[in-house]
């Protein structure tokens, strides 16, 4: 194997195929003697250390959350701005007929994307966190400025989370089956069909204000 001197500007350092020693590659130039350049071939690397197989498995984990993270997340705000600021005042102003049919097929089918969505954004959510901060020296890392951005916006989804869990998708499910059940026996819905849709609708307005509250701390910490 070739070997020249570290000082010599025409050497480039490379890792030769067993992965250990240092090796260097040269470019021979014209004020050698060639007519040409000639660039000495070595063979591929073969082995790996530990440590870089490491450094990339973090890269793509942390690449896949953090994608994850943002497509899901805009999934849960979008599902909760529809069915706040558009479906929700819509819907009352459908014929009854129309309104029952969207409660009892579609609500529910809008009530599993929202929660599939939920359900990813923190778990992709803890996955890149978890990342983030190994990466920054583990609980240290939530002492800075970015750390403690993070964990309010975390604090915020997760106070989402519950109140969609507790009070709006109960109450979608409650609206959901009383229109299925005014289909099937031909009469006019409940009156507290009403009271729960209302409550269901307040929810997610409350949700997606958190939201919005949560999505500008995370661009505030550089997410």
């Amino acid at each position: 194997m070739l070997r020249k001197d570290l000082a010599d500007p025409s050497a480039e350092q490379v890792i030769d195929h067993q992965g250990e020693l240092p090796a260097f590659r040269t470019l021979l130039h014209q004020r050698h003697g060639f007519e040409q350049p000639i660039k000495a071939v070595y063979p591929l690397r073969l082995k790996y250390s530990f440590h870089e197989v490491g450094d990339v498995v973090y890269e793509i984990v942390t690449q896949i959350a953090a994608y994850g993270h943002i497509l899901s997340a805009m999934g849960w705000l979008g599902g909760g701005m529809l069915t706040a600021f558009a479906l929700g005042p819509n819907v009352r102003r459908m014929s009854p007929p129309a309104a029952l049919e969207f409660n009892a097929k579609v609500l529910p089918k809008l009530a599993r994307f929202v929660q599939a969505a939920i359900g990813l954004t923190l778990l992709f959510g803890l996955v890149l966190l978890y990342q983030v901060a190994s990466a920054a020296g583990g609980s240290s890392y939530f002492s800075t400025t970015q750390g403690q951005e993070i964990s309010v916006g975390m604090v915020l989804a997760l106070l989402t989370a519950i109140i969609a869990w507790a009070v709006t998708f109960p109450s979608f499910k409650k609206v959901s089956k009383a229109a299925e059940a005014a289909i099937t026996n031909q009469q006019p819905p409940p009156p507290e069909m009403m009271a729960n849709a209302k409550r269901a609708s307040t929810g997610a307005t409350i949700g997606v204000v958190l939201l919005l509250i949560t999505l500008a701390t995370m661009v505030a910490a550089g997410f």
